[in-house]
């Protein structure tokens, strides 16, 4: 049973009573739900008004042709109607089983199916005086109301022989019909399908002995072209993406471009950064500068010189670096920030990214370059730097100092050479430090760009993923429009060409703008982000086309136009079912009458008032409209009404099916097998009218049941003992003989019209005194049900033949 039941209809049964107590308290739960909408604020916030009237409405939606559905839905309804009051209503939606007809292992589908619906005949003659109990373990419940207040059946076909194939298909139309009818609750028109239907079958009637509380709908959509919108949209994002974002663009000036970049920002040639480094804050270049002052010209000249070296050194070291660092900050806050600056224009223009990535990557292989140049002049600058020694230069101040008699100008001009040779040293220090220098930033900026780079990388992998959701979703689109609803109407005079809006790269960007957004930020962001932001964009761009409404587009066309695709919806909302209307009398064809209800966007609608009010299909009643909020959609819900099950098309193939002894587990109830039959007796000429008159007490009493066996007094029985002819031991197999009998029911017949003339009011309330008694027989559940249904047929035999004397009754 976990794995379903089989098509065993009671094992679906016994699987529901299994878990009874659950099935029960989700059915509370669900109702309570409901309840508590009504009262809840939310709902009034969502500018919906809830139906004033104190009920709930009830779908119970399934097939009848399984062992699941078919097993449990009669049980559903039961557990149901004991948490509902008097106003609420349940309505069952019951797919019949030709949809089924192509599906592997459905070989009892059809008996199934008559099953049940021989159980649903039967349970429409519930009431306080004609109960049922079910004992379910936890619970017993008396069931003395119709399971359903109305029941639509849904066949594969409809009336114009349009198929349905498969099951999913069915569902979704069964979906819009719910959603019509659930919204006719809730919306603001008071017409509420359940009600109506509810009201019709209580001033119902019986054909030929049988119920004509069965419905069917049909349901169609009359719509704009929102798929091709949708399309549309696609296409253009699709595009925008592909040729103004990410696109290729002429790169002609893009080397011009790179050395006016690198010249704004002073690193175009290593001289020129190198300069910019070691300018000074008061203007020109730093000068290294070894002074030596006053020294005095004797034997301490040496130490003297070679102390102040040490200590000047240090002092130019530490400067050197100071003024280096501040020059580099200088430069990499200005270059850093032109960089910065080139990512968001450069980005934020159409098809920028692959100028910027172009740009980029030819921008840090010259910085590469560059900075190798300055790596190679610093190695130099080293080596220059380390050949230079002052030892010479101190061994000549050393032997002007210690000669006997020291000549001061000989000291001077030796440590006028050391000061030189210093100076020389520093400088070329200076040059090694800032080539060092230089060669960092190179690196530094260089890395800046790698980091953009690697975002522009990222950007570009984001919007080559967006590229191909939109391309799969376009895909789906188009598969959605080219599976062919039959149900579905699409206006086709709008020229959507006409209306297209152009979408171009710089009006997406300059929007961009508007929302305070930049299109760096995309490298930060994920996909999904993106693409919303593309459609955002899309739709504000489609709004004009996509705003039309349906009822905007019917109200500016030629009226005529506009009935045209009015009366095509009516066409398509055929009843979902098929039924002979000759196999009911003509004289009661008037019970079958249609429904109509549309959903529109609000209660304002055009189809209110003239011209389209009159060009709308309708049935023998107004419409009714149902808001539902679409403005892109008119939906019509048509339902059918009144309809015997007998008159049905494939009841015969179905009842086939159920009479096949092989077919069995048919029913929920072992006994239920004797309920009638869901097609009547064949029509007898007006055989019934005549035997049931008969029947009835003086003064007619011409057939009378003694001793459990009938008899009827006639002329042709003169010869037989007691002057009256047995016709046999029970109501059907007596009609039978009656039947068979044609001079006796002449006969009959003839006593019958001289009886009734003979004293027309007498036999007035004698015939209607038997009714109530037949009635009051009836009720009291007594009565086997294939005599029930022909007791019942007799008395509707009586009615008309008291019809036929102009009896109001």
């Amino acid at each position: 049973m976990i794995g379903g039941a089989g098509q065993i209809r009671a094992r679906g049964r016994l699987a529901l009573f299994a878990r009874v107590g659950d099935i029960d308290a989700l059915i509370a739960q669900a109702i309570n739900a409901v309840r508590e909408i009504r009262t809840s604020k939310q709902a009034f916030s969502d500018n919906f008004q809830v139906s004033s009237r104190d009920g709930v409405e009830v779908f119970i939606v399934g097939s009848l042709a399984g062992g699941t559905g078919s097993g449990t839905f009669l049980d559903t309804a039961f557990l149901t109607r004991q948490h509902l009051n008097n106003f609420s209503n349940i309505t069952g939606v019951f797919v019949l089983p030709r949809v089924f007809a192509n599906i592997p292992q459905t070989h009892l589908v059809k008996s199934n199916a008559y099953g049940a619906l021989k159980e649903i005949e039967h349970f429409w003659g519930l009431s306080p005086s004609n109960s049922i109990e079910i004992d379910y373990g936890i619970k017993k419940i008396k069931a003395d109301r119709p399971p359903f207040d109305a029941v639509f059946l849904i066949d594969g076909v409809n009336k114009n022989g349009t198929v349905v194939g498969r099951p999913d298909d069915l569902q979704n139309l069964v979906a819009d019909g719910l959603y019509i009818q659930i919204g006719s609750q809730i919306g603001l028109d008071a017409a509420n399908v359940a009600d109506n239907i509810r009201a019709y079958l209580a001033a119902g009637e019986k054909v030929r002995g049988r119920n004509i509380n069965y419905c069917s709908f049909g349901f169609a959509t009359l719509t704009l072209p929102v798929q091709q919108y949708e399309r549309m949209k696609l296409e253009d994002a699709q595009s925008l993406l592909k040729n103004e974002l990410m696109a290729s663009t002429a790169t002609l000036n893009l080397e011009s471009d790179i050395t006016r970049f690198l010249e704004d920002c002073k690193l175009a040639e290593a001289t020129t950064l190198l300069n910019a480094l070691t300018e000074s804050d008061r203007g020109g270049q730093m000068k290294p500068e070894f002074r030596i002052g006053e020294i005095r010209q004797d034997r301490t000249a040496l130490p003297t010189i070679k102390e102040l070296y040490k200590r000047q050194l240090d002092q130019f070291e530490q400067r050197t670096a100071q003024e280096l660092g501040l020059s580099f900050y200088r430069l990499e806050q200005t270059a850093s920030g032109a960089i910065a600056t080139f990512w968001e224009r450069g980005l934020n223009r159409p098809n920028g990214l692959a100028y910027v990535l172009e740009f980029l990557s030819k921008l840090s292989q010259k910085l590469d370059e560059l900075q190798q140049s300055v790596q190679q002049k610093s190695q130099e600058a080293q080596s220059s730097f380390n050949a230079l020694k002052l030892e010479a230069q101190e061994e000549k101040i050393k032997e002007a100092a210690e000669t006997w008699f020291p000549n001061k100008n000989t000291i001077q001009a030796a440590c006028q050479r050391y000061k030189e040779r210093a100076d020389q040293k520093w400088k070329t220090y200076l040059h090694w430090k800032r080539c060092d220098k230089a060669a960092e930033l190179y690196g530094v900026l260089r890395a800046k760009v790698e980091q953009i780079q690697e975002k522009c990388q990222r950007l570009h992998s984001n919007l080559d993923k967006v590229y191909r959701d939109l391309e799969q979703s376009y895909h789906e689109v188009n598969r959605q429009g080219s599976n062919d609803n039959p149900f579905i109407h699409t206006i086709g005079r709008i020229n959507l060409q006409s209306k297209r809006p152009k979408v171009t790269g710089e009006d997406f960007i300059r929007w961009h703008r508007e929302q305070s957004q930049t299109l760096t930020n995309w490298s930060e962001k994920k996909a999904e982000d993106v693409k919303n932001e593309i459609l955002k964009f899309v739709d504000e761009a489609y709004y004009p086309l996509t705003s039309m409404t349906v009822e905007q587009v019917l109200a500016d066309s030629n009226p005529e136009d506009a009935g045209q695709d009015l009366q095509q919806l009516g066409k398509l909302a055929v009843p979902l079912w098929q039924y002979e209307e000759t196999e009911i009398p003509v004289q009661q064809q008037h019970v079958i009458t249609e429904f109509y209800y549309y959903g529109v966007e609000s209660n304002n609608t055009i189809f209110s008032d003239p011209p389209l009010s009159n060009r709308l299909p309708k049935g023998n009643n107004n419409p009714s409209f149902v808001p539902t909020g679409e403005p892109h959609k008119v939906m019509l819900f048509r339902v059918e009404i009144g309809v015997p099950l007998f008159a049905f098309n494939g009841m015969k193939d179905m009842e086939s099916a159920y009479l096949d002894p092989n077919k069995v587990f048919k029913h929920l109830h072992r006994n239920w097998t004797n309920l009638a039959n869901l097609i009547p007796p064949e029509d007898d000429g007006g055989v019934l009218r005549w035997f049931a008159l008969a029947l009835a007490p003086d003064p007619y009493k011409l057939i009378v049941n003694q001793g459990k066996k009938y008899f009827v007094s006639t002329e042709q029985a003169k010869r037989l003992e007691g002057g009256v002819l047995p016709l046999g031991s029970d109501r059907k197999s007596a009609f039978k003989a009656f039947k068979s009998n044609l001079p006796l029911v002449k006969e009959i017949a003839d006593k019958v019209e001289r009886i009734t003339h003979e004293d027309q009011d007498k036999a007035k309330s004698t015939l209607q005194n038997y009714i109530n008694h037949l009635n009051q027989v009836l009720k009291g559940g007594k009565v086997d049900a294939q005599i029930q249904e022909q007791v019942e047929m007799e008395i509707q035999e009586i009615e008309a033949y008291l019809e036929d004397l102009d009896v109001i009754i």
